[in-house]
């Protein structure tokens, strides 16, 4: 698991990086679409994309598990089980967001 919030943080840690770079934009006649810069802005929002569904993998994985052990002690938490269950997905629709941003 430590192993696992490393390699979550460093991920964070260069898209943060990564997006500052891209969304620094040039000034004048030397902005231009391509180049380095529109390079950039396809990492960043690869990243901020990629960041999202690992964030939400992670977070499922346990929620699902506990969820349906307490769907299959008492039916009556289905509904609150399938509301958890979706409260994580907002962090994929964030990172394409972000991803649209960029882009």
């Amino acid at each position: 698991m430590k192993k696992a919030s490393l390699i979550v943080l460093i991920l964070s840690v260069t898209l943060m990086a990564v997006s500052a770079v891209a969304l620094a934009q040039a000034t004048g006649e030397t902005q231009t679409s391509g180049g380095l810069l529109g390079g950039l802005k396809a990492v960043g929002a690869g990243l901020a994309f990629l960041g999202g569904a690992i964030g939400t993998g992670m977070a499922q994985s346990r929620i699902i598990a506990s969820v349906m052990g307490a769907v299959v002690e008492d039916s009556s938490y289905f509904g609150t089980g399938l509301i958890l269950i979706a409260i994580p997905e907002t962090l994929v629709i964030l990172g394409f967001v972000v991803a649209f941003l960029l882009k």
